[in-house]
C-alpha cells in the first residue's frame, strides 16, 4: 500500500470527505500560528458570496452572504 493511500483511509475511515478534512486541517493549523500570521490568515479566511432569486428570467432580489466563522480546530 502507498503512503498516499495510508493516509487517505483516515478521513474515511472518520466518515468524512476530504474536503472537509482538509478544512479541518487549515483550521487547526491557522488556529495554532503565531500572532502576525494569525491575522493575515484570518483576513484570507473571510468569504462572500451573492445568490440571487430568479423568476420570469430576471433576478428578483441578491443576497450577498458571509461565511467568515471556521471550525477554528474543533473536531464538532
Amino acid at each position: 500500500m502507498s503512503s498516499t493511500a495510508a493516509a487517505s483511509s483516515y478521513w474515511r475511515v472518520a466518515g468524512m470527505s476530504y474536503l472537509k478534512y482538509s478544512n479541518l486541517c487549515a483550521d487547526m493549523v491557522r488556529s495554532v500560528l503565531k500572532e502576525p500570521a494569525k491575522k493575515a490568515a484570518q483576513s484570507r479566511e473571510a468569504i462572500y458570496y451573492r445568490s440571487a432569486v430568479w423568476k420570469d428570467g430576471a433576478p428578483e432580489k441578491q443576497v450577498i452572504t458571509d461565511i467568515t466563522g471556521g471550525t477554528s480546530g474543533k473536531l464538532s
